[in-house]
């Protein structure tokens, strides 16, 4: 079973090929995608 860091690697390196091709709609649905992945309480931000 892939864990969700896993995941989370594969849908940054997509995000970033995105940016760099300038398609910009799939890159801010990547990042949507990336920021339900990430676990709560982990900011350094309070």
């Amino acid at each position: 079973m892939k864990t969700s860091a896993f995941r989370y690697q594969k849908i940054k390196n997509a995000a970033r090929k995105l940016m760099l091709a300038g398609n910009v709609e799939r890159y801010l649905h990547a990042l949507r995608l990336m920021s339900g992945l990430r676990p709560v309480g982990t900011g350094a931000l309070a």
